[in-house]
């Protein structure tokens, strides 16, 4: 438990995001324990992605938006308000802000006006800031040198920030970052190797595991019965990096061994031309009958829908892009609910599963591999059981958020004295 009622703000991307329950579910865990904590976004989704959590825990209401707007009429008299009140609170403000034109294509920078202005007379308030997302982290530090903000913050990466985003900008896109942030939380001990060998100083490096609050999930063991259809389910965006298409084709691989009775369930969405390659493959391996597109869903639905399932099946790997999954939160998430998981050595995944306890690991697009260990839980149902309580006990053992919050709430302490 924190000592004192220190304040603390959370920069983030897109607030709420439908694939990133995991922040929901750390914000609300740390106001439980007594924190005082606001989120800062850059972007919000709409309303379709506000869970019953963010209502109960009144989110939005400690939501500030540093969007710009599409609209350019919304966009120019927005812009003129915020200039006015930059120009009133902190005037040497507009100054620095004419220092960033070189990184627009031209004109008045009005992105920068856009992320500084809601925070004038707001953000030196806080003792702590802590971003979410290596790239967050990067305008932070623009935010915080226009602003000469002095408050010590820290940075928790995750997946494309650490793989992605450094193949796209350059090896040296940290190194302001790797001096300035006081700490660095990584989702896993092989993100910490890589971040190590990329000249982050070893003492700032944490791994600090994308927990789960226990108390928010209900555990179910769903036996397969005689006749009945054997039920997977595959859960995320439509990007290469979720290997979709390596799931539908293990299904295939199984259904081409005369295991008719099986289903595969894919919840997400988001990209038409992903989904598109998918439906042609679909179709191709002449699976409708047996691959069902669920669409987006609400976490708390999706998290329900795991009860009617028997096996978690998510076959991660690096995309072309250089993008990564490193540990999908979904993951611990129908573990916890008792679902048993067939998944992939892919990055930060094996912290993620007890081999034979909890699930199985696969090698990267080895599909193959996949509907091998699919047939022998077919051949041999009785298994389920000990995976389905193993897979819970082993969430509970390793990936309890209140363990992970209370290191938080003493770094948070460190930080702002």
């Amino acid at each position: 438990m924190s000592k004192k009622k220190i304040k603390i703000a959370f920069f983030i991307g897109t607030f709420p995001s439908i694939t990133e329950s995991w922040f929901v579910e750390q914000l609300t865990s740390l106001l439980d324990m007594g924190l005082s904590i606001d989120v800062f976004a850059f972007e919000g989704f709409g309303e379709y992605h506000i869970s019953e959590l963010m209502k109960k825990y009144r989110l939005l209401e400690r939501t500030t938006y540093m969007s710009f707007p599409e609209n350019k009429i919304k966009r120019f008299f927005r812009a003129i308000w915020y200039f006015l009140k930059v120009l009133i609170l902190k005037p040497s403000a507009l100054s620095k802000i004419f220092k960033y034109q070189k990184y627009t294509r031209g004109g008045f920078p009005l992105k920068y006006l856009f992320w500084i202005a809601p925070l004038v007379g707001k953000i030196e308030k806080y003792d702590v800031v802590h971003c979410h997302f290596g790239m967050i982290a990067n305008r932070f530090l623009i935010i915080r040198e226009i602003l000469g903000l002095k408050q010590k913050f820290l940075t928790t990466f995750y997946g494309q920030d650490s793989s992605k985003y450094i193949k796209q900008k350059g090896e040296h896109v940290y190194d302001e970052l790797k001096k300035t942030s006081s700490y660095f939380l990584l989702m896993t001990e092989e993100m910490k190797e890589r971040f190590v060998a990329m000249g982050f100083p070893p003492e700032k490096l944490l791994v600090h595991y994308t927990a789960l609050n226990i108390d928010n999930y209900e555990f179910n063991y769903k036996p397969l019965l005689a006749g009945e259809k054997f039920k997977l389910v595959t859960v995320g965006s439509f990007l290469e990096k979720k290997g979709l298409d390596d799931s539908i084709r293990a299904i295939g691989e199984v259904v081409s061994r005369g295991y008719k009775n099986i289903e595969l369930n894919i919840v997400g969405g988001r990209f038409p031309d992903y989904e598109k390659m998918l439906r042609d493959l679909v179709d191709e391996l002449k699976l409708n009958d047996r691959v069902v597109f669920r669409g987006l869903l609400p976490h708390s639905q999706t998290i329900a829908f795991f009860k009617e399932m028997h096996l978690m099946i998510q076959l991660s790997r690096r995309a072309q892009n250089g993008d990564t999954d490193d540990l999908p939160f979904v993951l611990l998430e129908g573990e916890i609910c008792g679902l048993p998981v067939i998944t992939t050595r892919h990055v930060g995944i094996p912290d993620g599963v007890k081999v034979g306890e909890s699930g199985f690991l696969v090698e990267e697009r080895n599909w193959k591999e996949a509907a091998e260990k699919i047939i022998s839980l077919l051949d041999n149902p009785e298994k389920l059981k000990d995976l389905s309580f193993g897979a819970n006990r082993f969430m509970k053992e390793k990936f309890d958020i209140k363990e992970y919050n209370q290191r938080l709430a003493g770094l948070y302490d460190e930080l702002a004295e």
